[in-house]
């Protein structure tokens, strides 16, 4: 089993490069839509439970499959006070969580994610084949198996609100936080100055969005971690890209509609590399 994928996505991103994953629903055959995740080319790919039911049983396949076609899996939870943990001693190696106005919803998920001394992490090494990828827990130290998940934790609180865009230096500080993403929808809902008629993709071009999508990577840029965003398509990415956004969520895959989103990243690339 291949061992530190997500340490090394994490460190693809801090060197600048561009990535883009599908957010994965219901109504999937998991085999089949890993499979074809990997062929069309994505870096990673987002389990989401906050606005889609995916059960826990079905998270585990998942899991097992990202290793097996070595690509980062991260979640999407219910909520920032959501218990993480067991999906992140499934093999989770990734959270991006959702209504995070500031360090202390920062913090309930930096707990989680991370064995002391950085969080709080309770012990459920060797319970899932998935959390050391191979290592054995018998004559491996705990030091070292310690080591192995925090590094290969993904941290990215969401930016949805415009009390997280004010609290967001203090939020990124935060040892163990890898970044941020706009949930850029609900980032316009929040402020609501938009009007009546206006489509989603006409509100995230507005200058109350845009102005704040520029504070979120210029807070990211001074911290040196990572800005990612969702909610446009692969033009409205591009824009922001040459702005300084690395992390893109790109789909929506959901009752096997998978081959969808080919066209989708192959627009992305081709406009963004």
């Amino acid at each position: 089993m291949k061992q530190d994928i997500a340490f090394q996505f994490k460190q693809r991103l801090m060197a600048g490069a561009k990535v883009f994953g599908p957010l994965v629903g219901p109504g999937n055959e998991p085999q089949t839509t890993v499979a074809a995740i990997k062929s069309i080319g994505f870096d990673y790919f987002m389990i989401d439970n906050e606005h889609s039911l995916v059960n826990k049983e079905t998270i585990y396949i998942y899991i097992g499959l990202a290793r097996e076609y070595e690509l980062p899996i991260l979640l999407r939870p219910e909520e920032c006070t959501a218990n993480f943990r067991p999906y992140l001693d499934s093999g989770i190696q990734g959270l991006m969580v959702p209504q995070v106005d500031g360090v202390e919803q920062a913090l309930h998920a930096l707990n989680q994610c991370y064995f002391p001394p950085l969080g709080r992490r309770g012990s459920g090494i060797g319970m899932s084949p998935y959390l050391l990828d191979g290592m054995d827990v018998a004559t491996t130290p705990l030091a070292t198996m310690v080591d192995y998940v925090n590094r290969n934790v993904i941290l990215l609180p969401q930016t949805e609100t415009l009390a997280a865009v004010k609290e967001l230096s203090r939020t990124l500080r935060l040892e163990g936080v890898t970044g941020t993403v706009v949930g850029t929808h609900d980032l316009a809902l929040n402020i609501g100055d938009y009007k009546p008629g206006m489509l989603r993709s006409e509100v995230n071009t507005e200058p109350f969005i845009e102005g704040k999508l520029q504070d979120v990577v210029d807070a990211c840029q001074a911290a040196g971690k990572v800005a990612g965003m969702g909610g446009f398509s692969p033009k409205g990415y591009a824009r922001w890209a040459r702005q300084g956004y690395r992390f893109f969520t790109l789909g929506y895959i959901r009752d096997h509609n998978v081959e969808k989103t080919r066209a989708l990243l192959q627009e992305a690339r081709a406009l963004i590399g």
